[in-house]
């Protein structure tokens, strides 16, 4: 009698995801270039790109940001102390952040002062301005965008701010600290205890979600309400890598995945979404980590951003562009040329962003302080760094961008504007 051949076993993520050949950049500079696509919408006075009362097309781009983000932030905190982990962290995010605020105040910021007329008053009155770019450097340089002018100005496009997206970096960088507290108390070792705290942080939102009562109080304490709408996606991301060994690689499941979420679509709870409230797209949105890493694994575009990632800066740069454009009228040519003319446009600052600032930023990842600072290691020690020195995130995959971090028009103006529409 013939031997019959055991059943193939399924392969895993941890299994087929490769850190030298994957397409999770290239995802990453779509999910940007999505969120110029909504934004031109709103900035370019075209409508809203919301989709169907409970998200918007840059809302979901954000979404995706974060799923990829937890499982690459996993990694990273999973290999290196918490030190490092967080030098490595505040390299990814902040330095290009700086520069683009000081761009902003420098370029965008002062075009915009010279499309206005300002009679007696010259490029003086610009930099010494109630609430002008010193000021808004200094009040938006730790992350929490908290003025979104300079000068009065932008004036006479969309009130949304000089930047829009920058915003969610802030709760991109709440959650790097998360996962770094977590690792820290050695809980990424215990992966059942993350899931566990995983699966409550969820079952919170949905309780938040369904109660309109909790969903309206929920909408006065902003932070919180952003932090339990992006915290769950991410920490999604990062179960995946926990999980990584025993989560099928499945395209079935991938579209089961993206069935859920488009089932939520038609629950009757939660807010309609005009800006941001919870909506029932929002208790969904995590189960969209697995099909965009599932599609950052099959996808044939490796070599796109492998070596050079420019998605953080076309998504950092790209709403300041896209409201220049405006200022000179552009949006007026159609929405298809403005589109067009946002991506040409941001596409020499973002790969200026990188070649210049983050590039180089990140070649600052290994430094090793004891050395710099003239203390001594022992052999243990030593060992240890070398182990903690291995690439963070995986290696062709650049480093991890926020985006976060991407948007729909949505800053903290969000008391100042209430018609503006839903963010990165």
């Amino acid at each position: 009698m013939s031997q019959l051949n055991p059943t193939k076993k399924q392969r895993t993520i941890g299994q087929s995801f490769s850190a030298q050949h994957n397409s999770l950049n290239f995802l990453r500079l779509a999910l940007a270039i999505m969120v110029i696509a909504g934004h031109s919408l709103g900035l370019g006075g075209f409508g809203s790109d919301q989709i169907l009362n409970k998200t918007s097309v840059g809302t979901l781009a954000v979404f995706g940001f974060f799923g990829i983000s937890g499982y690459l932030i996993a990694a990273s905190a999973a290999r290196n102390n918490l030190g490092r982990y967080l030098w490595q962290r505040f390299l990814r995010i902040f330095p290009g952040f700086w520069v683009c605020l000081l761009v902003t105040v420098s370029v965008f910021g002062v075009l915009g002062w010279s499309r206005v007329r300002h009679p007696g008053c010259d490029l003086s009155c610009y930099i010494g301005a109630r609430e002008g770019p010193l000021q808004y450097l200094a009040h938006n340089g730790l992350l929490k965008i908290v003025q979104v002018n300079i000068a009065g100005g932008p004036a006479g496009v969309q009130p949304f701010g000089w930047n829009g997206s920058l915003w969610t970096l802030f709760y991109e960088f709440i959650c790097y600290l998360a996962l770094g507290g977590i690792a820290a108390a050695g809980l990424l070792r215990r992966r059942s205890a993350v899931l566990a705290g995983v699966v409550l942080l969820w079952l919170l939102e949905v309780v938040v979600v369904s109660s309109p009562a909790l969903n309206a109080s929920i909408q006065q304490h902003q932070e919180l309400m952003y932090l339990l709408t992006f915290a769950p996606i991410f920490f999604s991301g990062a179960l995946l890598y926990l999980y990584r060994d025993s989560v099928p690689d499945s395209g079935r499941v991938a579209l089961l995945c993206v069935g859920f979420f488009a089932i939520s679509f038609a629950l009757p709870i939660g807010k309609q979404a005009l800006l941001w409230p919870m909506t029932a797209a929002n208790i969904a949105a995590p189960a969209l980590a697995y099909p965009v890493l599932w599609l950052g694994m099959h996808l044939p575009f490796q070599r796109i951003g492998s070596r050079n990632d420019y998605s953080y800066g076309t998504y950092i740069y790209a709403f300041p562009v896209q409201q220049t454009l405006s200022l000179w009228g552009l949006n007026r040519l159609g929405l298809a040329p403005y589109f067009l003319l946002s991506v040409v446009g941001t596409a020499p600052f973002a790969v200026a962003s990188w070649w210049i600032v983050e590039k180089r930023a990140l070649g600052l990842k290994k430094v090793q302080f004891r050395k710099l600072l003239g203390i001594r290691t022992t052999a243990s020690e030593a060992s240890a760094d070398r182990d903690t020195m291995q690439t963070d995130s995986l290696p062709r995959t650049s480093e991890p961008d926020p985006l976060s971090a991407l948007t729909s028009p949505m800053p903290v103006p969000l008391q100042a504007t209430e018609a503006m529409t839903a963010p990165e």
